[in-house]
């Protein structure tokens, strides 16, 4: 393939799959700026793919594009692990005590810290666990989805999920005979 050859086809990719690659980031790294960033280097990396090795079904190059995009989220999230400060939106707050509804204030960051809260579980979950879940869980996929994703048997996802919740369950489990 020559190079205008390689370029025509990562223009067609980037219109047919740009908005699903960003929304899978986004579901990731929730900040759109970033999420793009992401798209960005995946379909750089993409275009080097296919200078050295070519092309591939399609049905493969977006399974290819989906889990780099996710791979790529999640080495994100990572980096930023340790800088990760969480602030919380003060036009939220003020609109909460301009209509002097402090309890409704008081159940939405309940409501916010429990999310934080499973979320920490699922990201103390091992690697092979984590991408489960959130494939199934947050991205709505099938079990042959996920499993084309990862390139596993079907068998082995459901297996994943089930110990993925047994973990889950143990955490919380662990927490509350702690306390």
């Amino acid at each position: 393939m020559k190079v205008f050859e390689h370029e025509a086809l990562l223009n067609n990719l980037v219109q047919q799959y740009q908005a699903q690659l960003i929304q899978i980031a986004l579901s990731y790294v929730k900040d759109l700026y970033t999420a793009e960033d992401i798209v960005q280097q995946v379909w750089i990396k993409y275009y080097f793919r296919i200078q050295e090795r070519g092309t591939n079904s399609e049905r493969s190059t977006y399974a290819w594009l989906y889990r780099v995009t996710v791979n790529q989220s999640i080495d994100f999230l990572r980096r930023f692990h340790s800088k990760n400060v969480k602030c919380v939106d003060s036009v939220e707050i003020m609109d909460h005590l301009q209509k002097d509804n402090l309890h409704s204030l008081e159940e939405g960051m309940l409501d916010k810290w429990r999310k934080e809260e499973i979320y920490q579980k699922i990201n103390a979950l091992p690697n092979k666990y984590l991408r489960v879940i959130v494939y199934f869980y947050f991205d709505d996929l099938s079990y042959e989805e996920i499993a084309t994703i990862l390139n596993i048997h079907i068998s082995t996802v459901r297996s994943r999920l089930h110990r993925a919740k047994f973990l889950m369950r143990n955490m919380y489990i662990k927490e509350f005979t702690y306390q």
